[in-house]
């Protein structure tokens, strides 16, 4: 099979060489459109187009960097910078063992700030709780060949890996701990809609039946006031500890994997931040192999109870 170039790439992009060449070396002095940029990657992924690897054995602008982003939620929790803390924490412990080092960044859901991105040279970046929109405008800041990978968002679209926990396992896994079906889901807010409606579909359970976490006044206590002594599941386990309040027969689904905060009498299912290895593996061999490519977009993390 021949091997695909730039000037393939070019051709059916419509652009120049010179733009794809720009744009696959990711050279921030040329001013080039977003559209532009998403068409050529996409054009390049499609065409299995491989970077010759002499050329890629000469480049000296490898950082060892890895930034890790979240994506700040525009209705903070009093409990949401503890959401994601152990498994950032555990990122970096893993990155840290091959010799990367890690940047972390926060990005403000409501004024987000690309020029951070933008100032440096990161090898790979793992994006979490990130919106469509966002994603689609900071996605074109990382040069052909960076491995981006998302985290808690159901992004549309093939050339990213998607880091999610098993969410239709643990909703089977929480009927058989409560031992009947479950009568309401309680669940976290995320910036992605995508991955709240992926939520409540595979809950199998009406809309009238599922509580998204806000800030309203005492709208969780009129929700649960629906159904009295029914068993039910919840996402997140500060919110588990508030809904224990009024209802005890739950299953804490542990999202925050910070199980230790329950009460000892809360059925749980947990997440093993060990699971994070076969991630940071897999953007590892990205950046030190060029030829390498993944088929699977999808990475569920499977529950325990």
């Amino acid at each position: 099979m021949k091997k695909t170039t730039i000037k393939d790439i070019a051709k059916e992009a419509n652009v120049s060489i010179a733009t794809v060449s720009y744009i696959l070396n990711n050279v921030k002095t040329q001013s080039i459109s977003d559209e532009t940029r998403v068409k050529v990657l996409k054009i390049a992924q499609q065409l299995k187009y491989v970077t010759n690897r002499t050329a890629q054995s000469l480049k000296i602008n490898k950082t060892g960097l890895i930034g890790i982003i979240l994506f700040k939620e525009e209705n903070q929790h009093v409990w949401s910078d503890l959401k994601y803390a152990k498994a950032i924490f555990k990122l970096e412990q893993l990155f840290s063992k091959l010799g990367y080092h890690v940047l972390f960044m926060q990005i403000d859901s409501m004024t987000p700030s690309n020029k951070i991105i933008m100032e440096r040279n990161l090898d790979g970046a793992i994006l979490i709780n990130v919106d469509q929109d966002k994603f689609s405008t900071i996605s074109n800041y990382f040069g052909f060949g960076v491995p981006v990978i998302v985290m808690d968002s159901y992004i549309d679209n093939s050339l990213f890996h998607k880091v999610l926990p098993d969410i239709e396992q643990s909703f089977n896994l929480s009927q058989g701990l409560l031992g009947e079906s479950p009568q309401f889901l309680v669940m976290d807010s995320y910036n992605n809609v995508e991955f709240v409606e992926f939520i409540t579909h595979k809950s199998n359970l009406p809309e009238s039946q599922i509580y998204v976490s806000d800030h309203t006044a005492g709208s969780l206590s009129i929700f649960l006031s629906q159904f009295p002594n029914s068993p039910g599941m919840v996402m997140n386990e500060f919110l588990a500890n508030e809904v224990y309040k009024t209802h005890t027969n739950i299953v804490a689904i542990c999202t925050c994997n910070c199980s230790e905060i329950l009460r000892d009498d809360i059925n749980n299912i947990r997440f093993d931040l060990n699971d994070y290895k076969e991630i940071v593996h897999m953007v590892d061999r990205y950046i030190q192999d060029v030829d390498y490519v993944n088929n699977e977009k999808f990475f569920l993390l499977p529950p325990h109870s």
